[in-house]
């Protein structure tokens, strides 16, 4: 039987959940953000955690917490980390869960030594919770403790039903930081430095672990250089071999460089709401996959900046313990923006307020419309926190769609359809060099950033392609401009950074 990715991530967190009882819990990020995506921090605490607590070398706890649970993916860094708590506090019973599979932690721990054959008898797991263990009691250093290692394949959060990303593994990028020999054959894992093997590894393990846990015995299709080495890691790998031979569900799995389709992600152009809310308000702290977003319209403090204000904790877009919430979230992904917008409209206007307006029959939603209502329920926390999560989703969609950073969307995206019509339509790109050019100038005009301008260029020529030539003569003009805006924004920049020390100083 074949799990879906939400059970095998629920399946997941439930090992977890056994064993936080009487517990300090410390997550790093990418499992904080996990966490955040099945349910949040109160599973922890309503199963029984007594605090919960990110990893950071500047964390301790009081001497009456004796037990502590560590999620991590086990990095040498987050290993030192882990040792520095322990010693600045006073437990006896210590749970390391590693994200990543012991084999590949067992690798980076032996990273100078030959332990192929161990890997390939299938004993690194034991040998590097054997490992792990003897430095948990090592920091721990008492006579009466205990230790535990175990893996738990923390990875994967599912956006939609058919759709789900690994937070962990947003950094790995196809670039390489050395150049390739010319002489080389071909690319293999060892042309990678030291830390991209680390990176394929352990993106190859959370992938191995997710298709075990779903029953899935794959065969591997890629397209591009990066592709086509982590193809050939999941493809060899002893562990992955072994797991093939038990799995009975056939799959396909296919792999591809982002860098051969850059025209989709440099594109301007929204393919949904949730690419407006992602593109104009900023992420919630250590996520890449939410955002942030400002609670001050439901509450009587104020905040200056929504990320960094401690009286106040910032909202977000995304609540899984409410099934509305997770369906209206789905909706920004598959429904288009009118459809969101009543939608959530709808719901607001059933939130029993008052001073709130009353349901009318609108034939157009607008971020005012929306904001009325939520007005209404400024201060009334009875009413916020039945519909906490709801409000949150519909503060943001207003939010985006009066930033200003929604305009710059919008008046990017209209300048890359022009320009692909007179691509498409002359087949050749005589005027569009020119017309870059003009707009690299005017941008200050627009009210458009040079990031913006970048992101079109890219698209631009990722999507003309070889087949669209570029007259060289226009090509040098444009490079000319762009080194004229980029040194000019520099300037800027420096004169603000300068003024804002200044203050500071003062």
């Amino acid at each position: 039987m074949s799990l879906s990715v939400k059970e095998f991530s629920k399946a997941a967190w439930v090992e977890i959940y056994n064993r936080i009882i009487g517990a300090v819990v410390f997550l790093d990020d990418p499992s904080a953000e996990c966490l955040h995506w099945d349910g949040g921090l109160f599973n922890l605490l309503s199963g029984g955690a007594v605090a919960v607590k990110s990893l950071s070398p500047f964390e301790y706890c009081k001497s009456e917490h004796k037990k502590a649970l560590f999620i991590t993916q086990a990095t040498a860094t987050q290993l030192s980390t882990i040792k520095e708590i322990i010693q600045n506090s006073d437990f006896t019973h210590c749970l390391l869960a590693s994200t990543v599979s012991l084999d590949v932690v067992y690798l980076e721990l032996n990273k100078d030594k030959d332990v192929s054959d161990i890997i390939s008898a299938g004993k690194a797991p034991m040998e590097c919770a054997k490992m792990l263990e003897s430095m948990l009691l090592q920091w721990i250093n008492k006579v009466q403790s205990a230790v535990e290692v175990i893996h738990v394949p923390i990875s994967t959060i599912s956006l939609t039903s058919n759709v789900f990303v690994m937070p962990p593994y947003s950094p790995v990028y196809p670039l390489y930081e050395g150049k390739l020999i010319p002489t080389t054959p071909s690319v293999d894992l060892y042309t990678l430095s030291e830390s991209e093997r680390s990176q394929v590894r352990r993106l190859v393990s959370s992938l191995n672990s997710m298709l075990e846990g779903m029953n899935l015995k794959e065969e591997v299709y890629y397209m591009g250089t990066h592709s086509s080495i982590l193809a050939g890691v999941l493809e060899n790998s002893p562990v992955c071999l072994a797991r093939r031979k038990l799995c009975s569900s056939p799959a396909s799995l296919l792999l591809i460089d982002r860098t051969l389709d850059l025209c989709g992600c440099a594109s301007p152009a929204p393919e949904c709401l949730l690419d407006k809310v992602l593109g104009v308000l900023p992420r919630l702290p250590g996520h890449c996959t939410d955002v942030t977003v400002d609670m001050t319209p439901l509450c009587e403090a104020s905040v200056t900046s929504v990320t960094d204000d401690l009286q106040l904790s910032p909202g977000c877009l995304y609540h899984a313990n409410d099934k509305y919430c997770v369906q209206t979230f789905e909706q920004m992904i598959n429904k288009t923006q009118k459809e969101v917008m009543f939608d959530l409209y709808n719901k607001l206007s059933k939130i029993d307020v008052q001073r709130s307006p009353g349901p009318k029959t609108l034939l157009k939603v607008t971020p005012q419309s929306m904001e009325k209502i939520i007005n209404a329920t400024k201060g009334n926390y009875d009413i916020i926190e039945q519909h906490l999560g709801l409000l949150q989703q519909a503060l943001a969609v207003a939010a985006t769609l009066r930033a200003p950073q929604h305009a710059q969307l919008e008046l990017a995206a209209s300048l890359q359809r022009q320009v692909t019509q007179n691509i498409a339509a002359s087949r050749e790109a005589t005027s569009v060099g020119r017309q870059l050019s003009l707009l690299i100038k005017s941008r200050k005009e627009r009210g458009l950033p040079l990031e913006r301008l970048l992101a079109l260029l890219v698209s631009v020529y990722s999507l003309a392609g070889d087949e669209v030539p570029f007259p060289k003569q226009h090509e040098e003009a444009l490079v000319e401009t762009l080194s004229v805006a980029i040194f000019e924004d520099h300037k800027v920049r420096n004169k603000m950074a300068a003024v804002e020390n200044t203050v500071l100083v003062l």
